[in-house]
């Protein structure tokens, strides 16, 4: 059986139960018990208590979890929703409604357990409703529920190999603010992943919300919405009562695609006027650091997305860039160097060469 965080319990085996604090493994919980304790039991000496049922009225009357309100990890429990952090350095996201899959394992991006949030990045409460669609097109509705503003819900948990009924569905929404100068209409997204996308590394990426690297789908961006402005009394015919939406993968902008001339090929001009407006009050040493620093981030973007080929342009000067760059490509395995095409750049570019490692 399968269980998330919050699902109250019974242990098979003894008597009393508890609350899932924590997924350990598609095999393994850890269990909050009255004493406060957390204990890893295996899923196969638990069964889940539904709401609304002759156990669950036995669940109350054999054993009570006490879940303080003051308590952070305890409010966790209970609700499945956390407040998102700020992470700017990380980016900058549109206000909207995400879909998030986040590794537990940060390290190894695509192997491991994936938590699956529903993100509320907005001055909203929403209320939404989930339908997941199955390969006979099937719709089947898993989830419904109120998330506040600037907070993310934990819809799942679940295995790689279980991604598949993950992979199309449809999310509804609604916005709900005490005053404001207008409404916005409800929402309604489509979403369709290729499981693919969750075997490259590349696909999971940071945002200003999550502490984590996640593969994240836009369901709602606030900026696309509609809104009934306060001072209309009626909405006009030719809007729509629903807004309905493709849901689209967030990706981040990849500097090397901004130098691209051919297929996994590039060109990046490293002469300090391409790189900064008003070089008028910087050292030398300072423009080497910024020309440094360039050549760097765009090799490293090159590798990261499989690039064959990067000719730097380093100008000719008196070959302190040039050496430079030879010297930072010795930290590097499995790349190569030659002069570029003295018909195209003179003597003052530099081809770099990134062999595949099989």
């Amino acid at each position: 059986m399968k269980f998330k965080v919050g699902d109250k319990v019974k242990f098979l085996n003894e008597s009393g139960g508890g609350v899932v604090s924590k997924v350990i493994s598609s095999k393994l919980v850890n269990i909050a018990i009255e004493d406060g304790f957390d204990i890893p039991t295996l899923c196969s000496d638990l069964v889940k208590v539904e709401p609304e049922s002759k156990a669950e009225k036995m669940f109350d009357e054999e054993f009570n979890v006490k879940i303080e309100k003051d308590n952070p990890e305890a409010e966790k429990i209970e609700t499945r929703t956390v407040t998102i952090g700020n992470f700017q350095e990380k980016g900058t996201n549109m206000p909207g409604v995400y879909l998030a899959f986040v590794p537990h394992d940060q390290q190894w991006m695509i192997t491991g357990m994936l938590d699956i949030y529903l993100i509320n990045h907005t001055g909203y409460d929403i209320l939404f409703s989930l339908f997941l669609k199955s390969d006979k097109g099937i719709y089947s509705g898993i989830d419904y529920d109120g998330i506040g503003s600037a907070s993310m819900l934990l819809l799942d948990t679940i295995d790689r190999e279980d991604f598949e009924k993950w992979k199309e569905g449809i999310i509804q929404i609604l916005f709900h603010k005490d005053k404001s100068s207008g409404i916005l209409l409800p929402a309604s997204s489509d979403f369709k992943i290729k499981s693919s996308k969750l075997d490259k590394e590349t696909n999971y990426i940071d945002s200003s919300f999550i502490d984590k690297r996640a593969f994240i789908i836009t369901i709602s961006e606030l900026s696309s919405m509609q809104l009934i402005s306060g001072n209309k009394t009626e909405l006009k015919n030719e809007q729509p009562e629903t807004v309905q939406k493709k849901a689209k993968e967030v990706k981040i902008e990849i500097l090397i695609d901004k130098h691209k001339t051919a297929p996994k090929e590039a060109v990046v001009d490293l002469h300090i006027g391409e790189l900064i407006e008003n070089i008028s009050e910087l050292e030398s040493k300072d423009m080497l650091q910024i020309q440094k620093d360039y050549f760097v981030k765009c090799l490293e973007s090159a590798i990261e997305n499989n690039f064959h080929k990067v000719t730097f342009i380093h100008g000719v000067g008196n070959g302190i860039l040039k050496n430079t760059i030879i010297k930072i490509l010795k930290d590097y395995e499995d790349i190569g160097n030659h002069s570029a095409s003295l018909a195209k750049f003179g003597v003052g570019a530099i081809d770099v060469l990134i062999r595949p490692v099989f």
